[in-house]
């Protein structure tokens, strides 16, 4: 398992002093989001930001997840913009190119996994599930191909309200489509709480074979906010040792999204549970 941790919580923080910091608590890898003001192709000097990343990433030998459920990056007005599961030919289409422009990004910063949303889909008329389904696969097997080709795993993470909302819906997707072995699963710890996806070290299990990373954070049963770590109702402990039990080997990515006043505060508490969960961490800690 690669402990890893979520930058989306230290956006008061230089990016590159918070992955120098995170390296130097422990963690093996970090995951990094999109950001309208600090991670942004738009902006004139992004190539030189990358440079600057893809150095300190090679110094201090991280692994990298880019995630890239980012907020208000192409429409100030839309959180949630674009959607691959758009009705829209030109909304998906958007969607489609966003990714892509990703994966480029990715390759230059030698990033291991990519994940990504469905989207929101309309639900006064995105009625029939199969129709979503439909307009799901093309843009998928174009991006699964750009992957394949950069050597980056490409993985779908179930969020709520959108047409993938749950782990359960993606198993169906990958049947429906027969799509499943290509495409991989970015399984978040809250959003399967939030869709009652429980036990879920069980659900964990059962996809083993296609997950690609997990997003670990903790939350309140019904809600949709990340909780500083042990606040909330998830035994973070005990599911990384059932990740271990079963042999999971990616990024354990622990996230604590919504309080960046905290800073590292809660990263070392994150690797404080990592520690405790594999006594392999606190014993070279210790020596």
């Amino acid at each position: 398992m690669l402990t890893g941790y979520h930058t989306a919580g230290l956006l008061l923080h230089d990016p590159c002093t918070a992955l120098q910091e995170l390296a130097g608590l422990g963690f093996r890898c970090v995951a990094l989001r999109p950001h309208a003001c600090m991670f942004n192709p738009a902006q004139s000097d992004f190539s030189e930001r990358v440079v600057r990343l893809t150095s300190v990433i090679e110094q201090s030998q991280l692994q990298v997840v880019l995630d890239l459920d980012a907020s208000f990056m192409q429409d100030p007005w839309n959180q949630h913009a674009p959607s691959l599961a758009a009705e829209d030919s030109t909304g998906r289409q958007k969607a489609e190119d966003w990714i892509s422009r990703w994966l480029e990004v990715a390759a230059e910063l030698s990033v291991s996994v990519v994940t990504f949303n469905s989207g929101r889909i309309d639900p006064s008329t995105d009625d029939l599930p199969e129709r979503v389904l439909d307009r799901l696969v093309l843009p998928i097997e174009r991006l699964l191909a750009s992957a394949d080709a950069h050597q980056i795993a490409l993985a779908l993470r179930p969020r709520g309200g959108e047409a993938i909302a749950t782990v359960a819906q993606f198993e169906r997707f990958g049947q429906w489509l027969d799509i499943g072995n290509g495409l991989r699963l970015a399984a978040d710890v809250g959003e399967m709480l939030r869709g009652g996806e429980l036990p879920l070290a069980d659900r964990l299990a059962r996809n083993l074979e296609s997950l690609a990373v997990v997003y670990l954070c903790d939350r309140k049963a019904g809600t949709p906010r990340d909780q500083p770590i042990g606040m909330g109702d998830v035994d973070l402990n005990r599911l990384i040792r059932s990740l271990l039990n079963h042999t999971f080997d990616g990024p354990a990515i622990a996230r604590v999204e919504g309080y960046p006043e905290l800073g590292l505060s809660c990263a070392r508490t994150a690797m404080e549970t990592f520690k405790q969960a594999i006594p392999a961490i606190g014993e070279a800690s210790e020596s």
